[in-house]
């Protein structure tokens, strides 16, 4: 079915073993998606 070798191991399962990446990038993107969110929240008060 698949044409990899016994010894290749996935690209997403080495990613999901390393488990201080994934808390690195996921602490990355919520801080991302809040600075976004608060700027967003900051320019849409109005002036006056």
């Amino acid at each position: 079915m698949t044409t990899q070798s016994a010894d290749e191991i996935p690209f997403m399962q080495r990613v999901y073993d390393r488990i201080w990446v994934l808390a690195i990038l996921a602490f990355a993107f919520f801080l991302f998606v809040y600075v976004i969110w608060g700027v967003i929240d900051v320019f849409s008060v109005p002036l006056g």
